[in-house]
């Protein structure tokens, strides 16, 4: 079923304000910023996100008022080194994740390996604290499968971090269509058996093919963002792997974020449009107008969402931007 309506409106074209970036690949930082494919995004505070920069290496704050900041990376330090964040080095960087004390977890594809950069001690009082880079899972250069000690433990091409509510990184590893926990030091595979597929289940039968992006609702379950069976699909801790809209088929979805009435967020790359499923098993498309280009209505191949600070953001990916629409708050909701 398809409804034209979402919360605080009843249209489906919600209207769409570009926020960073004017369409030409770059890299600028400041009031007139540019990008290399945005792809990811992280909450960084009251209005303003982290978001992965793929070919500028590069992890940079967005603010809502259109200010951009890199923070670590850039596209003269492609590669992989650890240690302080201005000497640190990427290859990619897809997935972005902050924890609640500050530390950001980085799936970096093309090393095959997750990183954390963790605050650094302030200079002075007038300066900023900094972090500090280390590999905190995967080999660099080094692709494959293995669990166990996180510096032993092998991924491939990883898109994709969360963090859990009791502190451990959930990883959402492509290539080898697995979710991964990275946990006190070891790395254990959480569901996905290795075999493409959408099977629902337990470890050892439930299946998936190229998860892409992960949300974690209020409630713990995990959305999945499975890009290869084109479905959302969900993994609750101890359960398995489930399929909460069994009959809609997304056209590739890339991104995925939880709404807070249960239902899920999607940047659906292939239609070049967001989209929302409810938990009626209703989609409800939000924005683009399905025609991939660069008007004030229309995204090009979108390839993440998130709600924060009372917006939409989407990784408008081919258009080199960041967007936001408003979105109401269940309080707001509430005062209507």
């Amino acid at each position: 079923m398809i409804r034209g309506s979402m919360p605080g409106g009843d249209r489906n074209d919600r209207p769409m304000t570009v926020v960073a970036g004017d369409g030409p690949a770059g890299f600028v930082d400041g009031d007139s910023p540019r990008f290399n494919k945005p792809i990811r995004f992280a909450p960084f505070g009251p209005d303003a996100v982290l978001v992965a920069d793929i070919n500028n290496h590069a992890i940079r704050i967005v603010f809502l008022d259109g200010r951009v900041e890199t923070l670590a990376g850039g596209p003269e330090r492609q590669g992989h080194e650890d240690g302080p964040v201005d000497q640190a080095r990427f290859d990619s960087p897809h997935g972005v994740a902050v924890r609640d004390d500050g530390a950001i977890a980085v799936a970096e594809a093309a090393n095959h390996t997750v990183r954390l950069l963790v605050p650094a001690e302030r200079k002075d009082e007038n300066s900023s604290p900094g972090y500090v880079v280390s590999t905190l899972a995967g080999r660099a250069g080094q692709n494959g499968f293995k669990d166990g000690p996180a510096g032993e433990a092998l991924f491939n091409s990883p898109h994709a971090v969360a963090w859990e509510a009791g502190g451990a990184l959930l990883v959402a590893d492509i290539g080898n269509a697995r979710l991964r926990r990275v946990k006190d030091g070891v790395v254990t595979t959480v569901a996905g058996t290795g075999t493409h597929g959408h099977d629902d289940g337990t470890l050892e039968v439930g299946t998936l093919k190229y998860p892409m992006d992960l949300s974690i609702a209020s409630d713990g379950t995990v959305l999945i963002a499975d890009a290869g069976t084109g479905r959302i699909r969900s993994y609750r801790p101890g359960k398995g792997l489930f399929s909460p809209w069994p009959d809609i088929k997304i056209g590739m979805p890339h991104g995925v974020a939880a709404a807070p009435d249960g239902g899920v967020i999607v940047a659906e790359m292939y239609t070049h449009r967001i989209i929302m499923l409810t938990r009626e098993q209703e989609l409800i498309p939000l924005c683009g107008t399905g025609e991939a280009g660069s008007g004030p209505e229309q995204l090009s191949k979108p390839a993440a969402v998130l709600l924060h600070s009372g917006h939409l953001w989407i990784a408008d990916l081919m258009n080199h931007r960041v967007l936001t629409t408003p979105w109401p708050s269940a309080a707001d909701e509430e005062a209507d």
